[in-house]
């Protein structure tokens, strides 16, 4: 698999904004993306979504990072 990440504002909120991580080019769809500071797994503005089909034999799986 391939990993990129980007940032870019948030739309709802002032300041940093957002990061989003996407896995692309995997197969089988079993891959996991999670955001961590330090040691702590950060769930509370993570939005993540289901693996979606490129259009190939492969999968992408985007996960959204949304900071306050």
């Amino acid at each position: 698999p391939s990993v990129s990440i980007c940032g870019g504002p948030s739309s709802s909120q002032p300041g940093p904004g957002r990061l989003l991580c996407s896995g692309m080019d995997f197969y089988p769809a079993q891959l996991q993306l999670s955001w961590s500071q330090g040691q702590l797994e950060l769930s509370g503005h993570v939005v993540a979504t289901a693996a979606v089909p490129s259009g190939d034999w492969s999968q992408q799986l985007p996960v959204l990072l949304e900071t306050p």
